[in-house]
């Protein structure tokens, strides 16, 4: 027989995929653990309790709904209740106005397909079915939203079939479009629609000192200009593009800007498929109105091309993509300039791109501003665009697409901590990093599950990030629940954990900041059936407790879900909580826990008065629990040797209040078998629980003979429990 005493010293890489169980030599395996529901690895290699949820209210008639942060300064955040449309506006957990409501365009199907950017006071809207939109705060009880379709494009590529020619019957107004062939159609209308001349056989270019008549027109660097005053040409050519301008004092020469060559108008009536009304935006060039043009380009947006449903800020760009005539095509605004989407050949011009490849295997999903460009995840690829001179940027004379991956991504946004997009994999059961190689010049794909792959059997649908000292990711999975990634790449820390909410079911998650510390605080929306009738919460993730080495009251932890916590003066037994009325809840409080007490007729009665009180569900299939514990023989590998876990093992607690753990046994084709709970910190028969310990602790816990014997860790009502290194006793057959 051998007697050790193997030490866990960290445990931050939380559960691992069972098919690591053996790989005892992989680092994650060294700092892994079977189970961890409940549970968060920590950066520093702990393992403390998942934090509960607090209870705000009910979205509007416990509907289903999108919650969308917004945050304007680091202490000015509010989150956007979408359902169908209506949005309201919550701030630090309090409804805004009496409460305010905001009717929107979008019913319950386009509030789960929205995307969104936001820039300053403004947020941009689109789903890739209707028009995009535009919500501005005015004040907190103040937003408005409108149609947000801009002037000056984006157009669709130049129709180059000579013999379908589109003619204006005038240059400025309101005007008709009479087309040679049936090109029009009713789905056209409030779209855009573009002429230029393909031919200017009746406007000669400018010349020097040339006799002219006032009327006259003239072509100068690509513009159109008709003389306002004057008899002579000048010695100096117009360049203006907008007005009118003296340019030869000499001759009292005068040129007014008539056209760059382009002329816009949105079309508002649809009469035949070859003649339509429409109300011009940008002057039309006089040749377009004198004769037929086949140089003409519908608008990239309408009811017939689709609308984006991507979205983002890039180099001071406004970047749409993903329409259903166009899902490869990349459409970016003038740098500075949001609703300035006319092409040109400045550096700071709006430009646009269609990646080529398969546009139906390949329709872009989401683009995502990086800090090496623009991430762009398609269906069944990862691209990036990057500019080839740093000091520009995003331009038509810079930007190059290049395919990072064959990777197709899901429908869910990514993230992009520290400018690396992080993003849920097409088949939703994976979750992606890409990150730029400066050996390589290239970016890389890295699958961020892999040691915990087992965890998205459940399938990914929504990840979030919040910037604290723990740096987590949210990911809402399928069946509701969520899942932690614990992730710092220059530390070396991955680690996953699943988090049940108590029976609750997560629909919804945004990220904003607290108003006082800076902290991330993570908003849900979570179906819960409550005295049988179905009610959608609110809810936010407490603060993480035990991670600071501080002195915060214990009675201030919050482990229990859909939870209300009361402070009152003077202290109370009686507590209103009617949003759980007819369920059992449990209060941890100042003077110890209570629980299970059914709620009846909206409030419960502690047996004692207190001064706090934290009172909402307890998940009582919350647990932690190691991997096999293993120790080393002088004769090789232990595996298939049976063992025994014996008394006096030891463990490092920090800010504890109670913590009971069990040693749990498994041989192959038997039932697992878990033996007596313990507790790691003794109390006296009644005792309340009002401290909290750090330090070294003894475990008397021991099991039988078995091929794996693992330790169990369980959670205790709503005491706190941070766990640090601990070392088992353990007797090994052999060697």
């Amino acid at each position: 027989m051998t007697r050790t005493s193997p030490i866990q010293l960290s445990m931050s890489s939380g559960e691992v995929s069972p098919l690591l169980y053996g790989r005892t030599d992989y680092q994650r395996h060294q700092t892994g653990l079977r189970a961890g529901n409940g549970w968060l690895p920590l950066r520093e290699g702990g393992l403390t309790r998942a934090p509960g949820t607090l209870w705000r209210g009910n979205t509007l008639g416990d509907a289903a709904g999108r919650l969308i942060g917004f945050i304007f300064a680091e202490d000015d955040a509010v989150v956007l209740e979408f359902t169908a449309l209506k949005m309201r506006v919550w701030r630090y957990g309090a409804l805004v106005g009496a409460p305010y409501e905001l009717t929107t365009p979008y019913d319950a199907a386009a509030v789960a397909r929205l995307r969104y950017v936001q820039s300053a006071d403004v947020i941009y809207l689109a789903d890739g079915v209707l028009p995009q939109q535009k919500l501005s705060r005015l004040a907190l009880d103040n937003w408005t939203i409108e149609d947000w379709q801009p002037d000056d494009g984006p157009f669709r590529s130049d129709n180059t079939d000579t013999a379908s020619t589109v003619q204006a019957s005038a240059e400025t107004g309101t005007v008709t479009l009479t087309a040679s062939q049936s090109i029009f159609s009713a789905d056209m209308v409030d779209g855009l629609f573009q002429l230029r001349p393909f031919e200017y056989d009746t406007i000669p270019l400018w010349t020097g000192n040339t006799a002219v008549a006032v009327n006259d027109l003239m072509r100068a660097s690509g513009n159109i200009y008709r003389l306002a005053a004057g008899t002579n040409t000048g010695a100096t050519p117009p360049s203006h593009t907008e007005g009118t301008e003296l340019v030869d004092k000499t001759n009292g020469t005068k040129w007014e800007f008539r056209s760059d060559g382009r002329g816009v108008v949105r079309i508002t009536g649809y009469t035949s498929p070859t003649q339509v009304t429409a109300t011009v935006l940008r002057r039309i060039p006089s040749p377009c109105v004198a004769a037929p043009t086949y140089l003409w380009a519908e608008g990239a947006w309408s009811d017939k091309n689709g609308y984006p449903s991507a979205l983002d800020i890039a180099d001071q760009r406004l970047v749409f993509a993903g329409t259903s005539q166009d899902p490869r095509t990349v459409m970016a605004s003038a740098a500075g300039g949001f609703t300035e989407f006319l092409p040109g050949v400045e550096a700071d011009s709006a430009f646009s791109y269609t990646i080529s490849g398969s546009t139906n295997r390949n329709r872009i999903i989401w683009i995502k501003d990086t800090d090496r460009g623009l991430a762009i995840g398609a269906l069944g690829q990862v691209l990036s665009a990057r500019s080839t001179d740093n000091t520009i940027g995003l331009s038509v004379l810079t930007t190059e697409f290049r395919k990072d991956a064959e990777t197709g991504v899901s429908d869910a946004a990514p993230i992009a901590p520290d400018g690396r997009p992080i993003f849920i994999g097409r088949d939703k059961a994976r979750v992606f990093e890409i990150s730029y190689s400066f050996e390589l010049d290239a970016n890389q794909l890295r699958e961020l599950s892999g040691p915990a792959e087992h965890l998205g059997a459940a399938g990914f649908e929504e990840i979030v990030w919040t910037q604290g000292k723990q740096r987590l990711a949210w990911i809402r999975r399928t069946d509701g629940t969520l899942a932690a990634m614990l992730h710092d790449p220059v530390e070396d820390v991955l680690g996953w954990v699943p988090l049940s909410l108590a029976g609750g079911a997560v629909e919804s998650l945004a990220v904003t900041p607290d108003a006082t510390s800076g902290d991330d605080v993570v908003t849900m929306i979570v179906r819960r059936t409550v005295n049988g009738q179905t009610v959608r919460f609110v809810e936010e993730l407490a603060p993480i407790y035990g991670v600071l080495a501080g002195t915060q009251p214990i009675a201030e932890a919050v482990h229990y879900f859909a939870a209300a916590v009361f402070t009152p003066v003077p202290d109370d037994d009686t507590f209103a909580v009617p949003h759980l009325d007819g369920e059992d809840v449990y209060a941890w409080t100042d003077a110890g826990d209570y629980g299970p007490i059914t709620v009846t007729a909206g409030s419960v009665t502690l047996p004692d008065t207190v001064g706090r009180a934290t009172i909402g569900l307890f998940d009582a299939t919350h647990e932690g629990e190691t991997l096999d514990i293993r120790a080393a023989a002088p004769d090789g590998s232990t595996l298939g040797r049976r063992k025994r876990l014996l008394p006096g093992s030891g463990i490092r607690l920090h800010r504890t209040a109670a913590l009971d753990v069990a040693a749990r046994e498994r041989a192959l084709g038997k039932a697992d078998h878990t033996g007596k709970f313990v507790e790691v910190i003794r109390r006296q028969i009644a005792s309340d629980l009002t401290t909290a310990y750090s330090g070294v602790a003894e475990l008397q816990v021991s099991s039988g003979d078995a091929e794996e014997v693992s330790l169990v860790f369980r959670p205790v009502g709503g005491a706190p429990a941070t766990i640090l290194p601990f070392a088992a006793m353990i007797r090994q057959e052999g060697g």
